[in-house]
């Protein structure tokens, strides 16, 4: 062990606050927070909640909205990523879901809600 000058000879005012210490060593306490059961949500989800959640709003959304209300929707956080990530994928590709409208402002493509309504994607019922 080292020694350092400073508190080998400490002022007054310090030798007071080590006197007060007690000699036992200071044990660590460990704070039980509640935590949140948060788990992690199935495959496709957060899409199908997206999807719906621009179907019902009939206009285009902003990542943030459609952050928020998915999260309403679901009760269940999503995080805006989660959406942004969905939403930016979803828009690219041959038969994209949706359009980006600006940036960060996405819509329901019509042509592919039509086609969601006859049944040509087989996942009816969201």
């Amino acid at each position: 062990m080292r020694l350092v000058g400073q508190l080998s000879n400490p002022s007054a005012a310090l030798g007071a606050v080590f006197e007060a210490l007690s000699d036992e060593p200071i044990k660590a306490t460990v704070r039980l927070e509640p935590q949140l059961e948060v788990g992690r949500l199935g495959n496709g989800v957060v899409q199908r909640a997206v999807v719906k959640v621009l179907a019902l709003a009939q206009r285009p959304l902003t990542v943030l909205e459609a952050q928020a209300a998915v999260v309403d929707l679901l009760g269940h956080p999503v995080s805006k990523g989660s959406v942004n990530c969905c939403l930016s994928t979803g828009a690219l590709g041959d038969e994209p879901r949706f359009e980006r409208v600006t940036r960060g402002c996405y819509r329901l493509r019509h042509d592919w809600l039509q086609q969601q309504a006859g049944g040509q994607f087989g996942c009816g019922a969201s």
